[in-house]
């Protein structure tokens, strides 16, 4: 392009530059052509089809999710994108095993079709467990054979977390091959390994070799400090996780910053986010604002230089974990202003409040004065609506929990929730037998839980007990139920267990709560994720929880809590369609 006849796209003048590499902030102009960044210098006597002077305010690169489910928000690929993209956000790295556990592949599918529509770069993790364990029963099946045939598509960045830990370490089925395939075909593999230490570490991130190679490449269900150091020791990538049911990033990074570690190796996520925190308080614009207060609470650092660090966190450290995948697609690289990189920024006014003013993504604004201006394009999602087959209708005494012997007294195990983590334990309670069963404890916290297989009709379905929830009365249900998503229900009394149940049954999908009356939220694509806009969804979900509390649960996110308690690769006491799961030991166990 001779300077006679350039003519850029855009040109962004007078910003105040983040160099998120450098860690350093100066003025300069930022010229946009063909959506790459081709010159950060004096734009003076150069033309453009748009000039935006933004005088006085920042300029810093796109931000980037590294880890994150959208059906947890309950929002379609299109809805979620055009929210994030208000807050800054210009790529997500996403594994949709949610949809890929009730429609099989069809479902990774929708989302490879939604990502040539969303105003984000949005690239699709292959899910690695579908169906995530032997201990439960889904909808869809993710097979070697799936994972050859979508691994050359470019959205597809690789492998999504390898949550099947066990079957690394012990070379049980086909996960280490899985792993394998990936990564010699030069592509990102994520990893999820909660409590995995020493030894077990070791054979796990080399993908059972053990020679020190790095395979299975991250991690972002660490709780502990020194967990995560010891997987930052062995070359793992660690992403922060601050979602909605899990904030661990809040325990761990002040450690790590009292001890001064280099945080190259770290990245944001927020794997899981419902849509009121979407809505009210952002995406990862949020996560780096408190990642920023965290900064300057735990270090010497200034206002600037916290959020200069908090954002490289968001920006070049993702874009250097991804660097394999970008490469091999020849994509130009995300995560810096600098010239050949790609034009996805934001514009803001203060690092104080970090509020996004403007989005350029892809050379093009699509955000300004806070409101998005951007494409909305349509999608029919006729045929993944209305998914939920339990294939009975269920009655009361369908969750009775009969006592095992003439006793009075049994020890029962109970699945104990920990507010604000993931992480469960087992607790061994005493039970007194009423009239041969054991019932819920309202007054001991103590509600019964069952999940129901709801994608085949089989008829399996499993009870037990959690303490946590805060249930005095009523029942709640949810097709929500990670990660098989079967129709799972927790209440005080077995009626309105058995009418919450039927009633998303009926419906296709939700969430229910049945106390003095029935309040319903509707999830329709496939029981998970809301056709509705984001306002919509937004004031739903906040009804719903209101109603909840009408059952005397204070839980914030109770849905988001009782719907991972039957994730059985998460220690320690878990519940499937199919019993009650031990995690630490890959194995059902008895409730008594």
């Amino acid at each position: 392009m001779s300077k006679k006849t350039a003519m850029y796209d855009l040109i962004l003048k007078k910003g105040d530059i983040i160099d998120v590499r450098s860690k350093q902030i100066y003025r300069g102009d930022v010229l946009v052509q063909n959506n790459i960044i081709v010159g950060i210098e004096s734009s003076q006597n150069k033309k453009a089809k748009k000039t935006v002077d933004i005088q006085g305010k920042y300029i810093a690169p796109g931000f980037i999710d590294s880890h994150l489910h959208i059906e947890s928000s309950m929002l379609s690929p299109l809805e979620f994108s055009k929210e994030a993209a208000k807050h800054g956000t210009t790529a997500i790295f996403v594994d949709p095993h949610e949809i890929a556990n009730v429609l099989g592949r069809k479902g990774i599918e929708l989302f490879l079709e939604q990502s040539d529509l969303v105003p984000l770069d949005m690239f699709i993790g292959i899910p690695s467990c579908v169906p995530a364990t032997h201990l439960e029963d889904a909808g869809g099946c993710i097979t070697i054979d799936d994972i050859k045939e979508l691994l050359p598509d470019r959205k597809v960045f690789g492998l999504a977390e390898m949550m099947n830990f066990p079957g690394i370490i012990y070379g049980l089925g086909d996960a280490r091959e899985k792993v394998d395939l990936v990564f010699n075909a030069g592509k990102v593999v994520d990893g999820h390994c909660p409590g995995v230490t020493g030894k077990d570490l070791k054979t796990y991130i080399s993908n059972g070799k053990n020679d020190n190679a790095v395979r299975i490449m991250s991690d972002h269900e660490s709780t502990h400090p020194d967990e995560v150091l010891e997987k930052h020791n062995l070359g793992m990538h660690i992403a922060l996780r601050y979602g909605s049911a899990a904030k661990d990033l809040e325990r761990i990074l002040p450690k790590l910053l009292r001890e001064n570690l280099k945080l190259d190796g770290f990245m944001l996520c927020s794997d899981d986010l419902d849509p009121v925190e979407l809505y009210e308080k952002g995406h990862v614009d949020r996560i780096i604002r408190k990642v920023r207060n965290i900064i300057q609470e735990n270090s010497r650092l200034s206002l600037e230089q916290s959020a200069i660090l908090a954002l490289s966190l968001a920006t070049v450290n993702p874009a250097r974990y991804f660097s394999r995948f970008f490469r091999l697609h020849d994509y130009p690289e995300h995560g810096e202003i600098e010239v050949g990189k790609k034009a996805n920024l934001v514009i803001f006014e203060s690092l104080e409040n970090m509020e996004i003013e403007k989005v350029i993504y892809n050379g093009e604004m699509i955000v300004d004065n806070k409101e998005y201006i951007g494409d909305n394009p349509d999608y029919d999602y006729s045929d993944f609506l209305g998914k939920v087959n339990t294939g009975k209708t269920f009655l009361p005494d369908d969750f009775v929990i009969k006592s095992p012997g003439k006793k009075t007294r049994f020890d029962v195990k109970v699945i104990e929730i920990i507010e604000g983590s993931l992480v469960t334990k087992q607790k061994i309670l005493p039970f007194e037998a009423c009239d041969d069963e054991l019932k819920a404890a309202p007054e001991k916290d103590i509600a019964k839980i069952a999940v129901i297989e709801r994608h085949k009709a089989s008829g399996s379905y499993s009870l037990g007990f959690v303490q946590g929830l805060g249930l005095k009365k009523g029942a709640i249900a949810s097709t929500v139920a990670h990660d098989s998503h079967n129709l799972i229900v927790a209440g005080a009394d077995d009626e309105s267990m058995a009418k919450a149940s039927n009633y998303l049954s009926e419906k296709g999908g939700g969430m229910v709560v049945v106390v003095d009356k029935i309040d319903y939220f509707p999830l329709k694509i496939g029981g998970l994720m809301s056709t509705s806009p984001i306002e919509k969804v937004s004031e739903e979900y906040k009804n719903i929880k209101e109603t909840v509390k009408a059952t005397g649960s204070s839980l914030e996110n109770v849905f988001m809590t009782m719907a991972f308690l039957a994730l059985p690769v998460i220690p320690k006491l878990r519940i499937t369609n199919r019993g009650l799961v031990d995690v630490e030991k890959f194995e059902f166990v008895d409730l008594y």
